[in-house]
C-alpha cells in the first residue's frame, strides 16, 4: 500500500501557509483567526453605501460628520475550507523512465502533504476521487483521525476508466457550503468543451479554484525516436508508426489545449498551476504557496 505522506516535503513547506485569494483578508497562522467580512459583533471597517446594502448597517454618526452614507462591516471568525478533486483515471497512472513516480502518485502526495498543512492551520479538507464518474467523496473536516482517513482512501485508490471531470465537478455542489478553496488535480485530457460547463457551475459559489495540471516529462516533450508502438491513455486502442512524423502535430495540439485550459481558467478567475513530474515535489509546491503568500 503506497504512503503519500512525505516527511521532507512536509518539512519544506510547514513554514507556508495555504491561504485563499478570495477571502478578504489572510489568515493568521497558528491562532487562525480568519477575517471574512460578514455579521457578527466585533467591528472591521466601514464601506460606503451601495444600493441593495441593509440600510440597518448604517452608521449614522458617521453620516453626520461627511453627509455621506456608510455601512458597518463586522468581522466573522472561521475556519477555511478546501476541497481536492483528484482524477483517478488511466491515464493518471503513467509513469515514463523519465519521471521519480507515476501522475496519480504525484497528485496524491500533493494531496496528502497540503491537507497535513490545512491540519496543521486548522482548516478542513475534503476529497473527492473521479475517473467517468465519482469513486468516493471524504466531507470537509479537520482531525488527525479525519487527515488519516484521508491518507487510507488515497493509499486504496485504485485506476480504472476514462476522465468526466466535468461530471465531477457537476457533482461537487452538496460537498460545498460556504466559500472555500477547491484544487482540481488532473492531466486534463477530458473534452474541454463540456469542462467548461462544469468550471462555470463553480463559478456561482465564488470559491477559489486552482487547476493542478499534472503531465509526465515524456508527454510534455515527446522524445521518442524510432518505430514505436502508441497506447491510448484511456484505452483508445494502438497505433504503431514513427515519431517524428507526428512531433511537431503533438507539440502543436498539446500547446493548443493547454492554452486553451488557461483561456477558459482565466474566464472564471481560476488558475493554472503546471505540475510536472519530473520537477520535484517540494519545489512546485513551495512555489505554489509562495506565490499566494506574494
Amino acid at each position: 500500500m503506497p504512503d503519500y505522506f512525505d516527511p521532507h516535503v512536509i518539512g519544506r513547506i510547514k513554514g507556508y501557509e495555504l491561504r485563499s485569494l478570495k477571502l478578504v483578508d489572510s489568515y493568521m497562522a497558528g491562532l487562525h483567526k480568519s477575517r471574512l467580512l460578514g455579521i457578527s459583533t466585533e467591528f472591521a471597517q466601514h464601506r460606503q453605501y451601495v444600493p441593495g446594502d441593509d440600510t440597518k448597517h448604517l452608521d449614522w454618526k458617521v453620516y453626520a460628520k461627511t453627509d455621506r452614507f456608510y455601512v458597518k462591516q463586522y468581522e466573522a471568525e472561521t475556519n477555511m475550507k478546501a476541497f481536492f478533486v483528484l482524477d483517478t483515471s488511466n491515464s493518471m497512472h503513467f509513469k515514463s523512465d523519465r519521471a521519480a513516480m507515476s501522475k496519480f502518485d504525484y497528485a496524491a502526495t500533493v494531496v496528502a502533504s497540503l491537507a497535513f498543512l490545512l491540519m496543521q492551520q486548522k482548516d478542513t479538507f475534503g476529497l473527492m476521487l473521479f475517473d467517468e464518474e465519482v469513486r468516493g467523496t471524504l466531507a470537509a473536516k479537520g482531525s488527525h483521525g479525519h487527515f488519516r482517513n484521508m491518507a487510507d482512501v488515497l493509499a486504496d485508490a485504485k485506476p480504472g476508466g476514462q476522465t468526466d471531470l466535468a461530471a465531477a465537478l457537476s457533482a461537487m455542489g452538496p460537498h460545498l457550503k460556504g466559500r472555500g478553496v477547491v484544487i482540481v488535480l488532473s492531466d486534463f485530457l477530458t473534452d474541454l468543451e463540456k469542462l467548461n460547463m462544469g468550471l462555470s457551475q463553480m463559478s456561482f459559489g465564488n470559491h477559489d479554484v486552482a487547476l493542478f495540471h499534472v503531465q509526465d516529462p515524456m508527454e510534455r516533450d515527446f522524445p521518442f525516436s524510432g518505430h514505436t508502438i502508441f497506447i491510448g491513455p484511456e484505452d483508445e486502442g494502438r497505433l504503431l508508426c514513427e515519431p517524428r512524423d507526428l512531433r511537431n502535430a503533438y507539440l502543436r495540439a498539446k500547446r493548443r489545449h493547454a492554452n486553451e485550459l488557461r483561456a477558459m481558467a482565466l474566464r472564471f478567475g481560476y488558475e493554472v498551476e503546471p505540475m510536472d513530474t519530473d520537477v520535484r515535489l517540494d519545489e512546485t509546491l513551495s512555489k505554489f504557496l509562495a506565490e499566494r503568500l506574494a
